[in-house]
């Protein structure tokens, strides 16, 4: 029970992660040391599972796809989503040079530690540094969009595409919903439980989760150190884009007119790392 509660917990941090623009849920769950497990289970959801489940080996297809560590941080990661989309909406409006600056010192506190902590400056870290920084010139270069009438189908591809956060450490689901024009839809209907709309974008995030998880488990079995540089550099490189204006335009706080909200963030966020940290052992 315990172990369950510990992975309930694991979810509801990698749920808040989820809701905040800047920090994506991978990066939560690298922190904590359950990223490999996660894309583990997520996909040996395949065709051997379905086909055990035909057969009656119930029990042995649920612990093919470690059923109840998933089950229980799916619990974990909606209710915090259902439970603190108003608080992260209201912190983003009215408190956004401190919730940003938490956001930063979180992803920046995170570099130094394991597994996201590089193991050395060889050709893999610096290829990755290469394959990340590519990645992050786009989302630099991408124009936020503001959208008022979304249609189903683009609802359902802006799922397939933010469910790269939970796969990919360092991209955020949410800032890639605000780059897309749907964040204030989807958070406006997880707040109103607007089944419509939510059973679309769910459906787009499972097809796009079951897409991209086994790619990432094929390269975290063979490339690990290409693979967690890559991380490293997301991580890295999202952290200015926490704080994008236009396209690659920064608009960094004034100093002088926001020195306790920073500091104050800067702190908050480097203790919740230690927190997060603390909580994997």
């Amino acid at each position: 029970m315990k172990n369950y509660l510990k992975v309930f917990l694991k979810g509801f941090a990698m749920g808040i992660a989820e809701i905040i623009p800047g920090i994506s849920g991978g990066t939560v769950a690298l922190i904590l040391g359950i990223y490999h497990r996660l894309i583990k289970a997520i996909s040996e959801f395949n065709l051997g599972f379905l086909i055990q489940m035909k057969s009656g080996e119930i029990k042995n297809a649920f612990k093919k796809i470690d059923f109840y560590f998933l089950l229980v941080m799916a619990l974990g990661m909606m209710s915090a989503v259902f439970l603190l989309s108003n608080l992260i909406t209201y912190s983003l409006t009215f408190y956004p040079v401190f919730f940003k600056s938490v956001l930063s010192s979180l992803l920046f506190c995170s570099l130094f530690i394991n597994p996201i902590r590089p193991k050395g400056i060889n050709k893999n870290f610096l290829f990755g540094l290469i394959i990340s920084a590519s990645v992050a010139f786009i989302f630099y270069a991408v124009p936020s969009s503001n959208y008022s009438n979304i249609g189903l189908v683009y609802l359902f591809f802006c799922g397939f595409i933010a469910i790269c956060a939970l796969v990919l450490p360092g991209i955020s689901g949410s800032f890639i919903l605000l780059l897309l024009g749907v964040y204030p839809t989807v958070i406006s209907a997880v707040r109103d439980f607007d089944v419509s709309i939510l059973s679309v974008f769910v459906l787009g995030c499972a097809v796009g989760l079951f897409s991209s998880v086994r790619v990432i488990r094929s390269l975290y079995e063979k490339k690990e150190d290409l693979l967690l540089s890559t991380f490293f550099g997301l991580i890295l490189f999202s952290i200015p884009i926490i704080w994008k204006g236009s396209a690659f335009t920064i608009d960094f706080p004034q100093l002088s007119e926001s020195l306790f909200s920073i500091l104050g963030g800067l702190l908050i966020g480097s203790l919740l790392v230690f927190t997060l940290n603390k909580a994997r052992e």
